[in-house]
């Protein structure tokens, strides 16, 4: 009996013993799938910071460059002489815009930027009108002219750009905001008859003159424009990120100075310039 009572007594003790191994065993078991679970989910947040890193950091520098097409708008309408407008006569005309971008997120989404940088700007267009020619012989009166500006324009923009986040690399972008503009150069160059009163005929051959490019004096200092646009962002890899912009622009003031008039009238010249650009660009 004793040894009975001795052999269930110890069969008691080794379950005990068992029992408290295996639930150690189990704990340690649970905390150690804990420990990998909590691993894993710091490195596949890490991937997602960086990432996300990748696709949108705080201060995003890049280079852009695109053509533009340019035209211009008589402005002052209702005390024009009539046949005051843009020329039909190549009213496009092709430009350029080229620079240096910076993107600023100021917020923790990473997808809200202000933007700057700094841009070189050829543009232009094309007017038709009716004016006095100074020659060096005679003055020709009430003659019409076809006239094509060109300029050249060192801008900064001010934008706000929105950008979504990305998927399979792809990101989608808006911007709005202004270009702040400063004339550099301008050119100009004009086509009228001598004589209206010639024969058909004779007019391309014989009757009308074009100029040589000019340097032009009265264009305004300062050009205003706002503009607005959509595009897509590809991103390649590690700081380098890939851009399709589609803007559309329209300066604000007037393309002329206060002494752009017109000889025979008095009427001071307005015009403005709108412009759709098509702008690539790199972002590093």
């Amino acid at each position: 009996m004793k040894k009975f009572i001795c052999f269930i007594s110890m069969i008691a003790m080794m379950a005990c013993a068992f029992s408290q191994n295996y639930y150690t065993n189990s704990s340690s078991s649970t905390d150690n799938t804990n420990k990998k679970d909590a691993k894993e989910k710091k490195d596949s947040d890490y991937k997602v910071d960086r990432y996300n890193e990748l696709e949108a950091r705080r201060v995003v520098v890049g280079i852009t460059f695109g053509p533009s097409f340019n035209w211009m708008n008589w402005k002052n309408h209702k005390v024009a002489p009539a046949g005051y407008e843009r020329s039909a006569h190549e009213s496009v005309k092709l430009g350029l815009r080229y620079g240096v971008n910076l993107d600023i997120d100021l917020t923790k989404s990473k997808n809200f930027y202000v933007s700057t940088g700094v841009l070189i700007e050829h543009t232009g267009g094309s007017l038709n009108f009716n004016d006095n020619i100074y020659l060096v012989d005679k003055t020709l009166e009430n003659t019409n002219i076809d006239r094509k500006y060109k300029s050249i324009y060192f801008t900064i923009p001010t934008a706000i750009t929105l950008r979504t986040p990305s998927f399979n690399h792809f990101i989608i972008g808006g911007n709005i905001g202004f270009y702040h503009s400063f004339n550099l150069y301008s050119r100009y160059q004009s086509r009228f008859q001598i004589d209206p009163s010639a024969r058909e005929t004779d007019k391309e051959t014989i009757n009308y003159v074009t100029t040589d490019w000019a340097k032009d004096n009265e264009t305004a200092l300062f050009k205003e424009s706002i503009f607005a646009g959509l595009g897509v962002e590809y991103v390649i890899k590690r700081h380098l990120r890939g851009k399709l912009y589609i803007n559309y622009a329209q300066s604000l003031n007037n393309y002329f100075s206060k002494n752009a008039k017109n000889s025979r009238t008095g009427v001071q010249e307005k015009a403005a310039i709108g412009t759709v650009e098509i702008l690539f660009g790199l972002y590093f």
